[in-house]
């Protein structure tokens, strides 16, 4: 039986340098993310043979989320694009850890700050070179969750935590 994939199960990442080497970093809160690949068509026309034939072949990404505090991932693309520098994106299937990764030229980066709603990131890359495929041994982890409930060991339902489900008497 084959199981069909949910967004969620396609993560991307970025590498970026840390102290100790580089850094497989996942963005925080992404909220979508897609890649395209586009073949150009060159039409044959020969005394042998009529048809069409491959041309160049272009490949892009696109990546949206939500800005979030602690997170290295807006800051380090917007430096990357302003010093022309190129970014390793992965794209990471999360059921089998298998990764696809290229070196992207970032084409747009724009942050959207409205009132009453989230501030946003998304961001458009061109593929400059091959891709190359990886198995990780582990899956980038994403922003830690703020929220606490009695299962935490730091809660204190005294400092005005309510999670709810009590009942009232």
């Amino acid at each position: 039986m084959a199981i069909e994939y949910r967004g969620e199960e396609i993560l991307f990442a970025v590498e970026i340098p840390a102290e100790e080497g580089e850094t497989l970093i996942r963005p925080f809160n992404q909220t979508g993310g897609s890649t395209s690949i586009e073949a150009d068509e060159i039409e044959l026309d020969t005394k042998d043979k009529t048809g069409s034939d491959y041309g160049k072949i272009t490949q892009t990404i696109s990546l949206e989320g939500i800005i979030t505090e602690g997170d290295t991932f807006p800051d380090y693309v917007k430096k990357a694009i302003r010093n022309k520098g190129f970014v390793k994106v992965y794209e990471i299937n999360t059921r089998t850890k298998k990764a696809e990764h290229g070196l992207y030229m970032i084409t747009s980066f724009e942050r959207e700050f409205s009132n009453d709603d989230f501030a946003t990131y998304s961001l458009e890359g061109t593929l400059n070179g091959d891709v190359c495929t990886t198995d990780l041994d582990e899956i980038p982890t994403g922003a830690q969750s703020d929220e606490t409930s009695c299962d935490d060991p730091g809660y204190n339902p005294d400092e005005g935590t309510d999670v709810g489900g009590g009942v009232e008497g």
